[in-house]
């Protein structure tokens, strides 16, 4: 085999590895919607329940109570993408069992450290108001990277619908000033 037909097979082998990466990740992307999907079906099946019932007093008393009521046996998941590049997921969150999972996807583009003030300014300062509602929930980053970005962060005894809704919020935010 000649020099050539190595540079060859070897770019050809790079290639096949770079479209194996593509897959995996858009697998990954699709087991997401698929996810998202499963819980927006699951929340159109309470709403029909509630239009079902044929009044509003009920419905509205039953939003109100969901509102203020702990959140039990409810998985959520939600993807914050770029709004450069609608295929690019910046930040992922999953909530289950009272705590949500914040993996920010690309540390590089979010750039926030445990230590920063960016920290203190964009996800602290603005889940503080939360810490009122929910007096035991706190903070933890759980992983970094190598350049001290943060990867993981866990938001641990969060109880009601209407607080991930907020935390979502936050991250958007972040990410709008980010961007």
């Amino acid at each position: 085999m000649s020099f050539d037909e190595r540079k060859l097979i070897s770019k050809l082998m790079e290639m096949k590895q770079d479209l194996f990466d593509i897959v995996e990740k858009k697998y990954g992307e699709i087991e997401n919607l698929q996810e998202e999907i499963r819980h927006l079906e699951k929340r159109m099946k309470e709403i029909d329940k509630l239009i079902g019932i044929n009044n509003i007093v009920d419905a509205e008393s039953f939003l109100e109570r969901m509102k203020d009521e702990p959140v039990e046996n409810v998985e959520d998941t939600r993807t914050i993408f770029s709004p450069i590049d609608s295929n690019q997921p910046l930040v992922k969150m999953k909530y289950e069992g009272k705590q949500l999972e914040v993996w920010i996807l690309k540390p590089e583009i979010i750039r926030i450290k445990k230590e920063s003030s960016e920290f203190i300014e964009h996800i602290l300062q603005p889940l503080f108001p939360l810490k009122e509602k929910e007096k035991e929930m706190e903070v933890v980053v759980d992983k970094q990277n190598d350049l001290g970005m943060i990867t993981k962060l866990l938001i641990k005894n969060l109880y009601k619908a209407e607080n991930i809704d907020e935390v979502f919020k936050v991250f958007q935010d972040l990410i709008g000033q980010k961007m």
